[in-house]
């Protein structure tokens, strides 16, 4: 077990993760911390960065490693981003930190900065051909990322806070329409006219994930994450100019906004606003994932190689967390699998649902880890609230519910805060369909010993038949699928027969 802090030293704001990784392999953030003494306003007109700077740096350091100390970390990696890469005298501050405090600060390029944010959002959501911005405080890096690979990368020398410097006289409303031309002619003169064009675009970054959490609050989205979270063009404008309408004291009062953002998100949003603009994006997608994480891939897991299986190995670690048994998840996910690729060939179910239910199958049992009693509403929380990567919103409420499964009516009253804005009805009765499923591959492993490899469903008028192999050694398996009948009709509709044959489907992974 081990015990990583990741420092980012970025112009607008520092902050702290702690990562936790266990000895099986799973790691998750136990803490976070941030300051935001604003280093891009620190440097002088000769590009050094000023004594009181330095002196505002070591302190708050001082308060991140006094953390780290407390919890006893064994590594950290502290990096440096736009300031300490414009500051002049970067070398007497890297000597200063040490001398202080005995830590080596790494300052990056823009390039890496760009790469390290790219591997952390090509491990935790599945793309293709897309832009990638990550708005920091004294730059924005932008990388064109085709068929998943990045494949061009350039950091400008602007962010939301030196942006703020147009901001300082007029209304922030004027100053947005003057700007947004300014910067997409900056954009334009690097990508290109044969650059790529009407793809979406991934944000990195506080700017977009505070832009984000302004819209989910206006449009009273009831699920809390801004990973993978999308939005139109229009909707992202939108939020940006209103923004702009407001008083800095009405920002602060701005549900979903972080006050120490208010006075910059307006530049910030500027600077996205023209890349969208410039590439005539298709739509926005939010990556709550961004340096630090990427920092944490690349130099602690070593996994710089992509493209990745996102599902899978989110879905792995969630597991290995909760100390659930590898060998025992993946049989049953391969049993509810089987039956599910029937249940699609006859209509059952759609065939694009298949991933939520590899989730459901494959973490349905975690929340025993919080109490056996009741655990599906365990698991329908843990689920909703860890990090699963490469689904949406939708999928991941699906799989929750699917996962929960234990009687429609108990999971419409588990998603009923999220009906109809994220899920509508039928998709609840979808959830419920998998979730039959999910709980069949459960009776078919009851004992654990993977008695029945293969298994089997037919229609037959209205007869939902269930194939079971012929072995007198898995009774207690087709009884427990038996009981389920209940289940099968109020769902499904139809009456449950098990019955035990050779006509099985072969194992299918």
């Amino acid at each position: 077990m081990s015990l990583t802090g990741i420092i980012d030293i970025g112009s607008n704001s520092i902050r702290l993760s702690l990562i936790r990784m266990l000895d099986n392999g799973s790691f998750f953030v136990i803490d976070e911390q941030k300051s935001t003494p604003r280093l891009a306003n620190s440097l002088d007109r000769n590009g050094n960065m000023k004594k009181e700077g330095i002196k505002e740096l070591v302190f708050h350091l001082r308060e991140f490693l006094d953390i780290c100390v407390s919890y006893q970390t064994d590594e950290v990696i502290a990096i440096g981003t736009a300031a300490l890469r414009m500051a002049k005298n970067q070398q007497e501050i890297i000597a200063s930190v040490n001398k202080e405090l005995g830590l080596e600060v790494d300052i990056i390029s823009g390039h890496e900065e760009a790469f390290l944010g790219y591997i952390a959002v090509a491990h935790t959501m599945d793309m293709g051909n897309a832009y990638l911005i990550d708005i920091g405080g004294g730059s924005t890096e932008v990388s064109l990322v085709q068929n998943g690979q990045i494949t061009a990368t350039h950091s400008f020398p602007f962010g939301a806070v030196t942006m703020s410097n147009h901001f300082q006289a007029g209304s922030d409303a004027e100053n947005l329409k003057k700007v947004i031309p300014q910067i997409k002619n900056e954009f334009s003169s690097i990508l290109g006219p044969e650059s790529p064009r009407d793809i979406e675009v991934v944000g990195i970054g506080g700017t977009i994930r505070n832009i984000a959490g302004i819209h989910q609050s206006k449009t009273g989205y009831t699920l809390p994450i801004t990973h993978n979270y999308y939005m139109t063009i229009s909707e992202t404008t939108g939020v940006i100019q209103s923004l702009s309408l407001m008083t800095l004291a009405q920002r602060k009062k701005l549900d979903g906004l972080s006050k120490g953002r208010a006075d910059v998100i307006v530049p910030g949003g500027a600077i996205l606003v023209a890349l969208l603009e410039t590439v005539n994006a298709k739509r926005l997608r939010i990556s709550g994932r961004g340096l630090r994480d990427g920092v944490f891939y690349a130099r602690v897991l070593r996994q710089t190689i992509t493209p990745v299986p996102v599902l899978q190995n989110s879905v792995r670690n969630i597991l290995v967390r909760y100390f659930e048994a590898k060998e025992l998840a993946e049989h049953r996910t391969r049993l509810a699998l089987q039956m599910f690729r029937d249940a699609a060939a006859t209509g059952l179910v759609p065939p694009d649902s298949e991933r939520i239910l590899y989730t459901a199958a494959q973490l349905h049992r975690i929340g025993v880890r919080v109490d056996f009693y009741h655990y599906e509403s365990h698991t329908f929380y843990l689920l909703l609230n860890s990090a699963i990567y490469g689904l949406s919103h939708r999928e991941i409420l699906l799989a929750a519910a699917a996962a929960a499964y234990n009687g429609k009516s108990k999971i419409r009253k588990l998603c009923a805060p999220y009906m109809p804005t994220i899920i509508t009805e039928a998709e609840l009765d979808l959830a419920a369909r998998l979730g039959v499923l999910v709980k069949m591959a459960e009776a078919l492993d009851r004992r654990h010993e993977q008695r029945v490899m293969n298994a089997s469903i037919m229609m037959n008028g209205q007869v939902l038949e269930l194939y079971l192999p012929d072995t007198n050694e898995a009774d207690v398996e087709w009884s427990n699928a038996q009981n389920l009948s209940p289940h099968v009709k109020k769902v499904f509709g139809k009456e449950l027969k098990v019955i035990r044959s050779d006509m099985v489907s072969p194992v299918q992974d």
